[in-house]
């Protein structure tokens, strides 16, 4: 998980064989305990559904998703 910056904020190495949908919220959840001033994730398309209902679920935060709308540009989605 990095900032906006792209400092790196947690990480988590799992096996191969979990999906990163589902294993997304263990390095979340690492980031927001240790940056508990986080008020939001920032995730590609590849990541809607398990990994927002998790967040949401777990830590009461949102999750905003960017999908690719035109080759080699990207648009964060409401």
């Amino acid at each position: 998980m990095v900032d906006v910056l792209g400092c790196m904020l947690s990480v988590d190495v799992h096996a191969a064989n979990i999906h990163d949908t589902k294993s997304g919220i263990f390095t979340a959840k690492e980031a927001y305990t240790s940056y508990p001033s986080i008020q939001k994730f920032c995730a590609d398309a590849g990541y809607r559904g398990t990994f927002v209902s998790n967040v949401n679920e777990k830590l009461g935060l949102g999750v905003d998703i960017s999908e690719k709308i035109k080759p080699h540009q990207w648009e964060k989605l409401p």
